[in-house]
């Protein structure tokens, strides 16, 4: 039995019993934990420059020179596939005075060329030219800053920090098998990335991992087909994987053709801490990238779409027509909410929120956060 076989009838069952899989009780969270500056500050650094991030799929950057450039917890990075074929994350940060290489998210290049004072390197990273070196002196740096980088599953992984060991395979726990299966390096990106405004990145997390919400915040849009509060949750170390009931599920039995999984369930990979992977078992893929702001009420969701062709003549307005609901969707449904929260919880004062037996995604999702810092 395949991965998604599995899901699909633990769905059936789960719809056929009017429960999703559940946590043994409810949770409760200081509601602090979304707006304390000091606990903030504390989980970018324990967490965001410590463990390894998903920072692009190999589909990102499938050619040499192709590239993706974005800051991620005040670190601004390029992902890049060399001449040589290898990917790297370097930091998007010249060597001589610090100015940014690119302003590009995503592009291609042979050459990253300062605009200050045109030093370039290489998409290896190796400084290749240094205009007047013969009056600079000497030079003691061979090129950009290289973060620790490990391609697996059809992803990149990488660490900002320089000096870390990404320790992957224990780090993935088991995931890596589920993400093989999404065939993540066969996928084509389109690219026009849709950049929202969110509030602390948990409580943005928060929705990527509630199927309890859907059939009632969504009720009109992406919930329409949806059989609410039905779930799978599996965990893999800190990530979890979601499966969520369409009506499909609990009208039709017996075995389905691989191509129409998903009319019958839809699933969601939130690698910690910060992607969420939505669909990949059908022709579609949504992959969203939770980006910490300067200020602990404050992110930035970036989302991108990928299909199982390149998107190229008639597919380009379809994906543009499924880029702008889904930013509607986020931007006017999830995020409006979640923005009301950020600005609400102050008035709770030590006051906290409650996760149910039902979000058992949410509860693990603020236990690894819990175990990664100082938060008690």
């Amino acid at each position: 039995m395949s991965m998604f076989d599995d899901v699909l009838e633990r769905l059936r069952a789960n719809v056929a019993s009017g429960l999703p899989d559940m946590c043994d009780a409810p949770m409760k969270v200081p509601a602090s934990a979304y707006a304390d500056e000091a606990q903030y500050a504390d989980e970018i650094e324990q967490i965001f420059l410590r463990v390894p991030l998903l920072v692009a799929l190999s589909c990102d950057i499938r050619e040499p020179g192709e590239y993706l450039a974005y800051d991620i917890a005040g670190r601004p990075i390029v992902v890049v596939r060399g001449d040589d074929g290898v990917a790297r994350t370097l930091l998007n940060v010249c060597r001589h005075r610090g100015a940014r290489l690119t302003d590009e998210h995503c592009g291609s290049a042979r050459r990253f060329t300062c605009p200050y004072h045109a030093w370039s390197y290489d998409n290896q990273g190796t400084l290749v030219s240094v205009p007047g070196d013969d009056s600079f002196g000497e030079i003691d740096v061979t090129g950009l800053i290289e973060l620790p980088t490990e391609e697996r599953h059809g992803a990149v992984f990488a660490s900002l920090d320089p000096d870390a060991s990404l320790g992957l395979d224990a780090w993935l726990d088991g995931l890596g098998e589920s993400l093989d299966a999404l065939r993540l390096d066969e996928l084509y990106p389109y690219r026009v990335p849709t950049t929202i405004s969110s509030p602390n990145w948990k409580l943005a997390a928060d929705g990527y991992l509630d199927g309890y919400h859907i059939g009632y915040l969504h009720r009109n849009t992406i919930g329409r087909k949806a059989i609410t509060n039905r779930n799978t949750y599996d965990f893999f170390g800190p990530h979890v994987r979601v499966g969520f009931a369409t009506k499909m599920t609990r009208d039709e039995q017996g075995p389905v053709d691989p191509a129409r999984l998903p009319e019958y369930m839809s699933l969601v990979h939130y690698v910690f801490p910060n992607v969420s992977i939505s669909g990949g078992h059908g022709d579609t893929l949504m992959l969203s990238k939770l980006l910490p702001g300067p200020t602990v009420d404050r992110s930035t969701t970036v989302q991108f779409q990928y299909y199982r062709e390149p998107v190229e003549g008639k597919l380009v307005a379809v994906a543009e027509e499924k880029r702008t609901t889904y930013e509607a969707v986020v931007r006017d449904e999830d995020c409006a909410t979640i923005f009301g929260i950020n600005d609400a919880l102050g008035a709770i004062g030590d006051g906290h929120v409650v996760f149910g037996r039902n979000e058992s995604g949410n509860q693990h999702l603020h236990d690894t956060i819990r175990s990664l810092t100082k938060q008690r």
